[in-house]
């Protein structure tokens, strides 16, 4: 069975091929599945991948075929130009594949089967879905109108950046990957909410539960009550209001009087450039949490396992997820996690016995489950534990392995 991958980041078989840094761009689960996948199965693979800056690339390294599209440095997020589709044409031509795999449904990959370009069946892994993500109070978290106007800087305006300009993209991303869904012959996904969201999409399509394979420094790092920093709050991906981290902050102002040493680790990217990077810092000064609050930066996945390790409680305030990488890996870590209830969230998180939800707006909820983390030992210990067993199960690399095969075989027929 040959099946070729659509990836929207590069492997690090194509970076290194580019010279460029194999360990910066991200979608690492991609990479794992990729290691797990090659060897050991009937699937023959191959892999293209389209990325700003990469050059226009084939070789052939194993038994894999790998090919880069080459798209400017500042392509747009959900834009392509007929000449990219042309090389991706290229590339099935080339591969000859019995099956398509589209992994994300936000890229312009889906388009080589929702346009007709070539006639493979094509199956698409959701890492996230446009439509619902770009409902107003979803792309916008707790931001009022007077908040996304003081969180857009003039310049970004005039050159089609910040905010405003991102929603009006992943709008117009959105109805795309309608189309997209509306095409292919499979949805893989991992929880109730994307397999909701493949039936009112992709009614035509089957669905099918393929999991995600973890990096190995969240398989091997622990967490334990007795070496964790006590009163730490670790967050990441704080640089988009989806993400809710406006309510965050206020529930640790809730929490600084009864604990004032808490603090709250930010991992991840925040632009202190950006209208909505600066705007954060404002509302951080604002709250009296400067001493607070440290921003982290880009982590690496041995960085951010130790960092997990190292915290006392991992907090997702976001306001839709499908089912984030960032709650699997504090899971599998076995750090007590809290985590609003909304998207995919409820499917991973037991509540009371594999980690806390909340109401994604109710911060008084928010810091009353954070306060029991730190309270109770016993309890924290508990969460942790039936959470790593939990993700162990959810993300073991066989069976991963093994899912994905079995929806291939189920879609081609076989």
């Amino acid at each position: 069975m040959r099946v070729l991958w659509f990836t929207n980041v590069p492997l690090p078989p194509v970076a290194a091929a580019a010279g460029l840094d194999t360990g910066g761009f991200g979608g690492h689960w991609m990479t794992e599945l990729f290691n797990w996948l090659s060897p050991g199965t009937d699937v023959t693979l191959g892999v293209a991948t389209a990325f700003p800056g990469l050059p226009d690339l084939r070789f052939d390294q194993g038994c894999v075929t790998f090919y880069a599209v080459a798209q400017p440095r500042r392509a747009a997020t959900f834009g392509a130009d007929r000449a990219e589709l042309a090389k991706c044409v290229t590339a099935v031509r080339d591969f000859a594949p019995d099956l398509m795999h589209f992994h994300g449904s936000e890229r312009f990959f889906g388009l080589l089967k929702a346009d007709g370009h070539v006639r493979v069946p094509a199956v698409v892994s959701i890492q996230g879905l446009l439509g619902p993500y770009s409902a107003y109070r979803n792309f916008f978290g707790a931001l009022s109108r007077w908040d996304i106007a003081r969180s857009t800087r003039p310049a970004e305006l005039l050159l089609g950046l910040g905010l405003l300009h991102q929603y009006a993209d992943i709008r117009r991303g959105a109805r795309r990957e309608a189309r997209i869904m509306a095409a292919v012959e499979g949805v893989l996904g991992r929880t109730d909410w994307d397999r909701a969201y493949a039936r009112r999409l992709s009614p035509q399509a089957t669905y099918h539960e393929v999991g995600e394979i973890l990096r190995p420094s969240f398989r091997s790092a622990r967490w334990s009550v007795a070496s964790c920093e006590r009163h730490t709050i670790v967050f990441t991906n704080a640089g988009h209001p989806r993400r809710g981290t406006e309510n965050l902050l206020a529930a640790v102002a809730v929490l600084r009087g009864e604990f004032p040493g808490v603090r709250l680790r930010l991992a991840g990217v925040v632009s202190g450039r950006s209208g909505y990077g600066r705007f954060l810092r404002r509302r951080i000064r604002g709250l009296g949490l400067s001493a607070c609050v440290e921003f982290l930066g880009y982590l690496d996945g041995d960085a951010m396992a130790a960092q997990l390790a190292r915290s006392h409680v991992f907090v997702i305030s976001s306001y839709v997820e499908n089912s984030p990488n960032s709650l699997a890996e504090a899971m599998m870590v076995g750090m007590p996690c809290v985590a609003s209830s909304v998207g995919g969230i409820p499917s991973m998180v037991d509540d009371a016995r594999t980690g806390f939800l909340y109401p994604v707006e109710d911060i008084p909820v928010l810091a009353a489950r954070i306060r029991r983390v730190f309270m109770d030992d016993e309890v924290a210990a508990r969460v942790g534990a039936a959470a790593r067993e939990a993700a162990a199960a959810r993300h073991d690399a066989k069976t991963v392995t093994d899912q994905l095969v079995a929806a291939y075989r189920k879609v081609m027929g076989l």
